[in-house]
């Protein structure tokens, strides 16, 4: 019992998972460090294998319209448009219209728009939908920024 337990223990560490029930014409290669590697498919394996970056990504979720870039015309009419009516041509309305990024009009358009009428404006604009809310209304409106001040 005891010499069935010596040989099978024996049997166990001299096979390994790697080893077990190989064919004898199996190519082996002996690294650096002693270890035997058994490559069991015979045909060559390619030295570098070119992966296309895009090919390796998972698919998109969603696709994206092409975009046309805007000629000088369109561009100096972006502008022209945004500077004289900006509450009817907004960011978005341009951005349709000319089949862009709202980020591209914003570039477009920023130099032309730091006139401070309209900041005036806005402001005016949002003191007066202030002034309309109710008294609880107000309050957490301000509690909501004195806690970011405190951030």
């Amino acid at each position: 019992m005891i010499r069935s337990l010596l040989l099978s223990t024996s049997a166990r560490t001299t096979r390994s998972f790697y080893t077990w029930n190989v064919p004898t014409d199996t190519a082996r290669v002996t690294l650096d460090d002693g270890s035997i590697l058994i490559r069991r498919t015979k045909e060559a394996l390619p030295t570098h294998v070119e992966v296309d970056p895009v090919l390796a990504l998972p698919p998109r979720l969603r696709s994206f319209p092409k975009r046309t870039p805007l000629s000088p015309e369109q561009v100096a009419e972006c502008i022209k448009l945004r500077t004289e009516d900006p509450d009817t041509w907004t960011v978005n309305a341009l951005c349709k219209r000319y089949n862009t990024y709202p980020g591209r009009v914003l570039e477009l358009t920023s130099r032309s728009m730091k006139s401070s009428d309209r900041k005036q404006m806005l402001a005016a604009q949002e003191q007066k939908r202030f002034d309309a809310l109710p008294i609880s209304k107000k309050v957490t409106i301000v509690d909501r920024i004195r806690r970011k001040a405190l951030w």
